[in-house]
């Protein structure tokens, strides 16, 4: 081989590496949530392994280096205005938190209207997952309505009830005022409670002010939020671990990246579903142990109060579905959450059926 050719490989090859540096991008998205990430553990994963996965993937596998900009703990947007924000572009990525879009996300709320499912946010959010990779009107709510892409589950721990005052059986509940996020504010309805549309961030204050007494909520976020410094009682009533945190980011900013940026979000997103609910698992676990050294009275429901306070509630995952069809979203989304759970081996002290 001559000098020249030798030289025109060689300014060849320069003239390829400069391509593919010139061709290398830096990506800067804001990802945020209405919950504080070190109180909330699925805004926790978010932080700690969501954003810094994709980052460390996209710059090994692709050259192009993702900066993000944290905004959690609702600097950009509280609960119930998450959804907006992504739509808008004001966030590129956020938690929605389902349970505070009651009417635009109605369908996205199909495990609230389960109740009594799986205490195990693992196993909630693996059936969560199959629901919205068999049901795509979901995700196209997300994508044609909102102006966004659907890309994770995950799940808050096992829904309980912390209170004030002690309690074992259903109609000492009758006239108590109880708190809830919204979804779940029937489960209340049906022993006679008294249901508070509340949410985590005002909940310490509303406790030591007495705007209830109760709260129902899972003991991670009992003891993150640290309602068991001023409600001693901690029932498992086991109403169920539910799916409610989706993330999303802007179909704007998803259509300006790679495709094989995307890949690696969609596969990170898969990825979280496990992670997430395996963090929310063993800090529910620590969580326990938490409250009782702090002096809390933790005490686990009946079977039999259970089995009275799962018949006393209405038929909501068919007056649900209903409703959610009535609004032109997809109700079927419940039935195969039913059957998904179901398929995971989940027993019910109620025996929901779709019709």
């Amino acid at each position: 081989m001559n000098k020249h050719v030798i030289k025109l490989i060689a300014s060849a090859a320069v003239c390829a590496a400069a391509a593919g540096s010139a061709s290398a991008e830096n990506f800067r998205l804001t990802i945020g949530a209405g919950h504080p990430a070190d109180a909330a553990v699925w805004i926790t994963a978010m932080r700690d392994f969501f954003a810094p996965e994709i980052a460390k993937r996209v710059a090994a596998k692709t050259g192009h280096t993702i900066e993000w900009v944290s905004a959690y703990g609702g600097s950009v947007c509280k609960l119930g205005e998450c959804l907006e924000a992504v739509e808008s572009g004001l966030l590129d990525i956020a938690d929605l938190h389902v349970a505070f879009e009651p009417s635009k996300l109605m369908a996205h709320n199909f495990p609230y209207f389960v109740p009594f499912g799986t205490p195990d946010p693992r196993v909630a959010a693996k059936a969560a997952r199959k629901v919205y990779d068999t049901v795509p009107e979901l995700k196209k709510i997300l994508e044609d309505k909102y102006n966004q892409i659907f890309l994770a589950v995950g799940a808050v721990g096992n829904y309980n009830l912390v209170t004030t005052f002690a309690w074992d059986k259903v109609e000492q509940l009758k006239d108590q005022k109880i708190a809830a996020a919204g979804p779940n504010i029937p489960w209340l309805r049906a022993v006679g409670a008294v249901p508070v549309q509340s949410n985590l961030n005002e909940a310490y204050t509303s406790f030591q002010t007495g705007v209830y007494g109760g709260w129902v909520m899972f003991p991670d976020a009992t003891v993150g939020f640290k309602l068991h410094e001023v409600a001693k009682n901690y029932t498992f009533t086991d109403f169920g671990a539910i799916a409610n945190v989706v993330l999303a980011i802007n179909k704007t900013t998803w259509r300006k990246l790679p495709k094989e940026v995307q890949n690696i979000m969609l596969e990170v997103g898969k990825e979280f579903t496990t992670v997430q609910t395996q963090m929310g698992y063993d800090k529910g676990v620590a969580s326990v142990v938490t409250m009782k050294e702090a002096g809390v009275t933790v005490r686990s429901l009946s079977e039999a109060e259970k089995a009275k306070w799962a018949n006393a509630l209405t038929d909501i995952p068919n007056e649900r579905a209903a409703e959610i069809n009535k609004a032109g979203q997809p109700g079927k989304a419940i039935g195969e959450y039913i059957k998904a759970l179901h398929e995971a081996g989940v027993k019910m002290p109620r025996d929901w059926k779709i019709k």
